[in-house]
């Protein structure tokens, strides 16, 4: 889903120190969100747009320590790309929280863009559910990227997701 919200936008400048501690159930366990995207958009600079159609998966470890370990990587045809790992709380642009069974991811998406991954877990936290949002700053906004995938800036109109799906394991998902 994609959508005007600048609220959502206003979520993302909420400073890593708000994080609230990860639940103990999820100590040791991996979270791994994945969605579909189907995009229009075009290189910077050219004229047509494109429809591109690709993966994200979302990649969440808890240590046994507490320490929130996350990782972004989209796909598509053309290749893949790796946003980069991050530890939560650890000045990355992707701010995770928990509060009760739930987990908030948000962050920026190129300049007018953001994402937001929220994930409920069941009682016993061996499984999930999530719901994944785009949104840009205002209808007529073009978010302005840099593709890892072309090594070029690319802009995009609108962005659809489908297919979010979650899931809960035991272990390390980076395999360390």
């Amino acid at each position: 889903m994609f959508r005007t919200a600048v609220a959502l936008l206003f979520g993302l400048t909420l400073p890593q120190t708000l994080q609230a501690a990860p639940p103990k159930e999820l100590y040791g366990k991996s979270v791994i969100v994945s969605w579909m995207e189907t995009r229009d958009q075009r290189p910077e600079g050219e004229q047509a747009w494109r429809s591109v159609q690709g993966s994200q998966a979302l990649k969440i470890y808890v240590s046994e320590a507490g320490r929130v370990f996350n990782d972004l990587t989209y796909s598509t045809r053309g290749g893949s790309a790796d946003r980069g790992g991050q530890i939560a709380g650890q000045g990355g642009n992707r701010a995770i929280t928990f509060n009760g069974r739930s987990l908030l991811m948000m962050s920026p998406h190129g300049k007018g863009g953001a994402n937001r991954i929220s994930v409920d877990f069941d009682s016993t936290y061996a499984s999930c559910t999530a719901e994944v949002l785009k949104a840009k700053e205002s209808e007529a906004t073009i978010i302005k990227s840099y593709s890892q995938i072309i090594k070029h800036m690319i802009e995009i109109r609108s962005i659809k997701v489908s297919g979010s799906a979650c899931n809960v394991r035991s272990g390390n998902v980076f395999g360390n």
